[in-house]
């Protein structure tokens, strides 16, 4: 029996199957579905990087154990710490209807100098060692690269983080983060290759 075109016009599309499956998640599991969201998100950063600047020393293959070291920190670390730092802040510094900027400045200040620092020291040890690096190449990365990146973090993020934490519901801080991060990742991608070309 066929529908009408009033039953067709009922049925929900794909996209918002998807999405009504996803927000329900959200809902009855909130940190396993970040975990999965930002898992996923993070590897695929990882993998569009690699297919936009290839590796010239392995002949441009990507390199599926990075993508997996990405994605396993993004699921195992990444979703799940950043969502209890966003209740963490959302107790302790509860955000107010008529809430002034200053208290705005404040939830960011917190971010950015209380999670971003440990954060970075994490994913700049952890990611290199799933990578198969070890801890002597972890903690070299550390010594040569933290403090210029979290400089750069500091100063590309911190709008973003404003934003987020101010006006993004808590549900969707780790999805609105990742889906920066995405962007970033593709962005920095494309000037290393641009680079290179130059």
């Amino acid at each position: 029996m066929s529908l009408s075109k009033d039953e067709k016009k009922k049925e929900p599309s794909a996209v918002e199957r998807m999405m009504g499956a996803y927000l329900k998640s959200l809902q009855e599991r909130p940190v396993i579905t970040k975990a999965c969201t930002s898992g996923t998100i993070t590897a695929l950063g990882n993998f569009l990087s690699q297919l936009i600047v290839p590796n010239q020393g392995n002949g441009g293959k990507v390199v599926w154990r990075s993508v997996f070291a990405y994605g396993a920190f993004g699921f195992f670390i990444s979703g799940p710490l950043i969502h209890k730092f966003y209740e963490m802040l959302d107790k302790i510094m509860p955000k107010k209807k008529d809430a002034a900027m200053l208290d705005g400045i404040k939830r960011v200040i917190m971010d950015r100098l209380i999670c971003a620092p440990p954060f970075l020291l994490l994913f700049l040890y952890i990611v290199p060692i799933l990578e198969g690096h070890g801890h002597a190449e972890a903690v070299k990365k550390i010594k040569e690269t933290f403090l210029t990146v979290l400089i750069m973090n500091w100063r590309v993020w911190t709008i973003f983080q404003f934003v987020n934490i101010n006006y993004i519901p808590q549900k969707y801080r780790v999805l609105f983060g990742n889906a920066v991060a995405l962007v970033w990742t593709i962005f920095l991608a494309t000037k290393r290759r641009q680079m290179a070309q130059s």
